[in-house]
C-alpha cells in the first residue's frame, strides 16, 4: 500500500489501490509515523496507482497537509489520474494543495 523513497531532501510516498474508508485509517497511521521519523522532510505523494479515492482519502490528505504545515514542511501531490483530479475539482481542493503533473515537477518545485 505505502512505499517510500527518500531523495533530494524529500520523502516520496507511492500509494496504490483504493484510498477509501477501509484503508484510509491505516494509510494515515503509516504517514503519521513516517512524518514522526523524518520531521525535517517535505512529503510528495505520488497518486499514479490510486484507482479510487473517497472523502475518507481526501480527509487523510488534508490531515497530513496540516500536520506538515505545523512542522513548516510541505505536502505535494503528483500524478493525479482523471478520476482523482475530478474529485479534487468537485470539492474545490485544487487550490488548497500543491499539485504537479509529474514527480519530477514536484521535486523541482
Amino acid at each position: 500500500m505505502v512505499k517510500v523513497k527518500e531523495t533530494n531532501g524529500n520523502l516520496i510516498v507511492y500509494l496504490k489501490g483504493r484510498l477509501d474508508v477501509h484503508l484510509s485509517g491505516e494509510i494515515e497511521k503509516d504517514l503519521n509515523q513516517l512524518i514522526e521519523k523524518k520531521p525535517d522532510k517535505d512529503l510528495i505523494i505520488n497518486l499514479l496507482d490510486i484507482e479510487y479515492m473517497s472523502s475518507s482519502g481526501l480527509r487523510v490528505l488534508v490531515a497530513i497537509m496540516r500536520l506538515l504545515k505545523g512542522n513548516n514542511k510541505n505536502l505535494k501531490l503528483c500524478h493525479l489520474n482523471s478520476a482523482v483530479r475530478k474529485i479534487f475539482e468537485v470539492v474545490e481542493l485544487m487550490d488548497m494543495f500543491d499539485i504537479y503533473e509529474t514527480e519530477e515537477e514536484a521535486l523541482k518545485s
